[in-house]
């Protein structure tokens, strides 16, 4: 799946990213799965995924099993679809989960005790689940672009209807995007600016006040002896 919009990028990597975090379930710390346990689960998922690919961990460093070597882990690869995969790994007290997908940069979780069994079961329920997932992401998709559609048909209404006020004022403006909000800075005469944010939100309630605010604003500034910074922030503004 392609992601045309490097902002639904980031939204899918969370969707999938709290999915893939729940596939490792923590075990007592400090015990590792035995041989046994290790071996039992490499039968069972060759049994019943014959086509994931599953590979038991030596502690030989040599390609060819030697004598004496014991098994130290396995690693099992499920591939989802064309352009996706979910890895498993046990190696010592490694315990990770790799998680590839077109559309979103590959990831790992990591944890540092396992209960194999029922991370086993869930990684089972993630590859049969997958179709699933993919469905609601395509409609978190369809949501994300018709808010984003929402959003740019107000900031471009917002532009408007700076531009439509500002143009009977007479005054010297400029507004600047700044990407979460717009900020519209107009001159009063020498060395004097007014900055205004607006928003996507606010913009409607605010620009039918802003002409008789800054006609009130203008007539301060010229009682002013010298040159005075005036702010408003969010902490004295919370009604």
């Amino acid at each position: 799946m392609f992601f045309k919009k490097q902002t639904f990028e980031q939204e899918a990597r969370k969707y999938w990213e709290k999915l893939v975090r729940g596939i490792l379930v923590p075990g007592e710390r400090g015990c590792a799965p035995s041989e046994g346990e290790v071996l039992g689960m490499y039968n069972d998922m060759k049994t019943r995924h014959p086509d994931c690919k599953c590979n038991i961990l030596r502690s030989g460093k040599g390609k060819i099993v030697q004598p004496g070597d014991k098994i130290s882990g396995i690693r099992i690869v499920f591939s989802l679809d064309a352009g996706a995969s979910v890895e498993f790994v046990l190696a010592s007290s490694l315990y990770y989960v790799h998680f590839n997908t077109d559309g979103v940069a590959p990831f790992s979780h990591q944890v540092d005790s396992c209960d194999l069994s029922q991370t086993m079961k869930n990684i089972e329920d993630f590859v049969n689940n997958f179709p699933t997932h993919l469905v609601a992401l395509e409609k978190k998709k369809i949501e994300f672009e018709k808010n984003a559609k929402l959003k740019e048909m107000a900031r471009l209404s917002l532009k408007t209807s700076v531009a439509q006020m500002m143009s009977q004022m007479g005054y010297e403006w400029v507004l600047a995007d700044r990407g979460k909000y717009f900020l519209l800075q107009i001159e009063m005469g020498d060395k004097r600016m007014v900055e205004i944010s607006l928003n996507d939100k606010n913009f409607a309630k605010r620009i039918p006040i802003m002409p008789e605010m800054l006609k009130n604003i203008e007539r301060m500034l010229e009682t002013m002896p010298f040159p005075v910074d005036i702010s408003m922030t969010k902490e004295f503004l919370k009604n």
